[in-house]
């Protein structure tokens, strides 16, 4: 993904910030593949969205849109697992013997635990988000995408 995104990059219009959005961003993807450092990863992902809304950073509608696109893309496979990962809500049944349990109890709470894959795929969701909200506003695509947000929920309350 990062490889991607890094391509992907190569689109980037720093005119206005120079090379500091892109080298935030590696940093976030970086970060997003260990799970010691994901929630590092979330503070850099939010430090992108305050830049983006401080004026801190832009970039062109259609660079955005390629980003925003790959993104959302991970975002919609991560949707796709959650499905599959519901196999771990259940602790593994390995008899009624001391040891049995012991170590079912131990699958499921490396399976479900802060440091375990699926937190981890978790939380790069929460940060893929974050980033796309970042390069939404830095492309002033935002506030339009916020509009029709709320524009659908109130046609959706008037229908009901």
């Amino acid at each position: 993904m990062a490889q991607e995104f890094s391509e992907q990059g190569a689109a980037y219009d720093g005119s206005k910030a120079g090379g500091g959005f892109m080298n935030a961003a590696a940093a976030v993807f970086g970060a997003a593949t260990n799970a010691a450092n994901m929630a590092s990863a979330r503070t850099a992902a939010g430090n992108l969205v305050d830049s983006a809304k401080n004026g801190g950073f832009t970039v062109s509608k259609d660079s955005a849109n390629e980003l925003i696109d790959t993104m959302a893309r991970f975002v919609d496979e991560i949707d796709a697992m959650r499905h599959d990962l519901m196999v771990f809500d259940q602790q593994v049944p390995l008899g009624n013997h001391d040891y049995g349990q012991r170590v079912a109890r131990h699958m499921h709470e490396a399976a479900n635990g802060p440091n375990s894959a699926r937190m981890v795929v978790l939380q790069l969701k929460e940060v893929l988000q974050l980033s796309i909200e970042a390069l939404q506003r830095a492309s002033g695509q935002y506030d339009e995408t916020e509009a029709n947000v709320v524009d659908s929920v109130k046609r959706a309350g008037h229908s009901a």
